[in-house]
């Protein structure tokens, strides 16, 4: 058995925390990071944001920003980029909470950090949005699972006024031929469905990506900084150029390439040509 899968938990949530995800859609998990994790991990995306403020420049090969503003810095597919990230992403604990959700072998599907900051104009709104239909999903054992489950770590401590996530509560589980317009208009209407993340640094936010969220609204001055990751079972293919950097993946083990690449479902690289096989025989 491999040292992975020695420590990854199962099951990795309590039952109550499993009720609550079933329920809600979400659930907080504390304590996922030390104090160690978090200072590296914000010590290393501010030094990416500081390094890219000063030369424009990407920190590697394979990666993207989907946000460079002043109050809102994003670094997108991580894994190659620190040996922080890479620590984060492949956390067995974290694995093991996305392996349950999905209810077998999961690969990364996405990962990002964020810097957020207070807007000078403070939004009048949420940007609510979910990632994939509710309808990818399978019951087992009594067990709800999902094909498509976020772990959201927050890097700093998130009161009332700190832009915690947002969630409509259950939302999981409403098809898509509900218009989510009106799903918004009635949440807006009974604030109590609006469930902000208000959490110590290091807790996890464990989501469905079905559920109806959206980052949350910062009054306070304090930077907000977090680290996602997002896993989906071995045969789906990384969406939205979050292919893994090949380089990087041929230095791993055979468990944490698989888990980058998904390669236990299918061939990875996935163009014949990225082995060097010539074009004539493709």
């Amino acid at each position: 058995m491999s040292e992975i899968a020695k420590t990854k938990p199962f099951p990795a949530l309590t039952p109550a925390q499993r009720l609550h995800i079933e329920i809600y859609g979400y659930v907080i998990v504390p304590d996922v990071l030390n104090q160690d994790e978090i200072s590296t991990l914000k010590d290393t995306l501010y030094h990416i944001e500081d390094d890219f403020r000063r030369t424009g420049e990407l920190p590697g090969p394979n990666c993207f920003n989907t946000s460079t503003t002043e109050t809102f810095f994003r670094i997108d597919n991580l894994p190659h980029l620190a040996p922080c990230f890479f620590d984060y992403i492949t956390k067995p604990f974290i694995v093991g909470m996305a392996e349950e959700i999905i209810g077998g072998p999961a690969r990364l599907q996405q990962s990002d950090a964020h810097i957020r900051r207070h807007l000078p104009e403070e939004p009048t709104k949420y940007g609510f949005h979910r990632g994939i239909n509710p309808a990818y999903d399978h019951r087992d054992k009594g067990l709800y699972h999902f094909t498509f489950i976020k772990a959201l770590t927050n890097l700093t401590d998130l009161g009332p006024d700190d832009g915690g996530t947002t969630v409509i509560a259950g939302t999981h589980k409403v098809p898509t031929d509900v218009p989510q317009e009106a799903i918004i208009a009635a949440a807006m209407d009974a604030p109590s469905m609006i469930h902000k993340v208000e959490a110590p640094a290091g807790s996890t936010l464990l989501f469905y990506e079905s559920l109806i969220h959206a980052a949350g609204i910062i009054k306070s001055d304090k930077d907000r900084l977090l680290i996602l990751a997002g896993y989906m079972p071995t045969m789906f293919q990384a969406w939205m150029d979050y292919d893994p950097d090949p380089d990087f993946a041929q230095t791993l083990s055979d468990e944490h390439r698989a888990l980058i690449t998904g390669e236990q479902k299918f061939h990875w690289p996935r163009n014949p040509r990225d082995l060097g096989v010539p074009a004539a025989t493709v």
